[in-house]
């Protein structure tokens, strides 16, 4: 495979790779959304949107806001990618 291909071939992992962190980053905020709405029917108060996981709490804000620098760094790296291949 020619350098040129490898390149492009990894642009399109490198694109794969934001799509779905894009896709994932749509679901948890979806999620967030739904978590919203079922303290509002109980009448709860909403409170953090928490992950737990043995004796830690995650926030939903910690991590989408890991996937959107991550998102963004992809991007970026993707448009540099395709400068450089031109």
């Amino acid at each position: 495979m020619s350098s040129t291909a490898t390149r492009s071939a990894d642009i399109r992992l490198i694109q794969d790779q934001s799509t779905w962190l894009q896709k994932a980053l749509f679901a948890l905020q979806k999620a967030d959304v739904a978590h919203g709405k079922l303290a509002d029917s109980r009448g709860e108060d909403r409170g953090p949107y928490v992950l737990k996981t043995d004796d830690t709490e995650i926030s939903m804000e910690a991590i989408e806001g890991a996937l959107e620098e991550r998102i963004q760094e992809l991007l970026t790296t993707t448009r540099e990618a395709r400068k450089a291949v031109r």
